[in-house]
């Protein structure tokens, strides 16, 4: 009876400090796995809920103007106003970051510059991809946090294992927090994108006429429509 008692007792010890830490390395990428599947689970539940909507705008508009130099400074300036600033500036394309209240206000403020030539909108609902990637990061940072808890415990080779599994670890993080930096990003500021349309032409010097009519012509229109 004290032999089998003994044999019970030995049987349900815990396993060595190093046994258990190798274990828990071996196991981390199976524990990311589920623990991702549920932090996606709860992140589409949490994103069918979340107000507001973390929403990615981009608005493009082609613009036929006469002086491209005067509505590109002049775009920029209200831009910057706004809170926003330039992304991209060429002779044919300005491309700006606002932030997404002020979408429409630039574009009735740069309607107004030029002729309208085409116009376009374009929203897309990036809610639930950030609760995805707000999700893996708590899931893998939480298996970071347990690793390092059996490091001082461990063997060698269990050391060695966990400290393998740790560099992957944060290198995983380290991608996953960059693409949640771009997502949050993309909802936060709105994308301008403005095509300018132009021949350029020298400034025009008004005189007056002897001609009553042609005092009365809107010169900058005619040159935009025509």
């Amino acid at each position: 009876m004290l032999v089998s008692s003994g044999l019970a007792w030995a049987q349900a010890a815990p396993p060595p400090p190093g046994d258990k830490a190798a274990k828990v390395a071996v196991d981390a990428d199976k524990s990311a796995a589920d623990k991702s599947a549920a932090d996606k689970d709860a992140a589409d539940k949490d994103a069918r809920t979340v107000a507001p909507r973390a929403t990615a705008i981009t608005a493009r508009m082609t613009l036929k103007v006469v002086h491209p130099d005067q509505v590109r400074a002049e775009l920029i300036a209200r831009v910057k106003d706004k809170k926003g600033f330039p992304i991209l500036i060429t002779d044919r394309a300005l491309h700006l970051k606002v932030p997404p209240q002020h979408v429409p206000d630039l574009l009735r403020f740069a309607s107004k510059k030029g002729t309208v030539l085409a116009k376009s909108m374009t929203r897309k609902d990036r809610t639930q991809i950030i609760a995805q990637l707000e999700g893996r990061v708590r899931s893998k940072t939480g298996i970071l946090r347990r690793l390092r808890g059996f490091i001082d415990d461990s063997n060698v080779s269990a050391t060695l294992q966990i400290e393998r599994s740790m560099t992957r670890l944060v290198n995983e993080l380290e991608k996953v927090r960059g693409q949640l930096r771009v997502e949050r990003e993309r909802a936060r500021f709105a994308t301008l994108a403005i095509s300018f349309n132009y021949q350029r032409r020298g400034r025009i010097s008004y005189v007056h006429s002897p001609f009553s009519w042609l005092n009365t012509v809107d010169i900058n229109r005619f040159l935009r429509e025509f």
